[in-house]
């Protein structure tokens, strides 16, 4: 679980890495940058920890029964 959440990281901030390159490489060659539409970066980091956390949740209340509320 430690080894696909810090993989998880590692891409996420890979793409960031990678889109802040392209969008400054535009900057330079003189492009218009359009407004960005839709969600969010921190939105999108947001749901996916809630998911993960549920997603854990779940897992114990799978493998432990209600024991695990406790």
């Amino acid at each position: 679980m430690k080894f696909f959440f810090g993989l998880l990281i590692f891409a996420f901030l890979g793409w960031l890495a990678v889109r802040l390159l392209i969008k400054r490489l535009r900057i330079m060659r003189g492009d218009v940058i359009p407004e960005e539409k839709g969600p969010h970066t921190i939105t999108i980091v947001c749901v996916g920890l809630v998911v993960i956390y549920a997603l854990l949740i779940l897992y114990r209340l799978s493998t432990e029964g209600f024991a695990a509320l406790h």
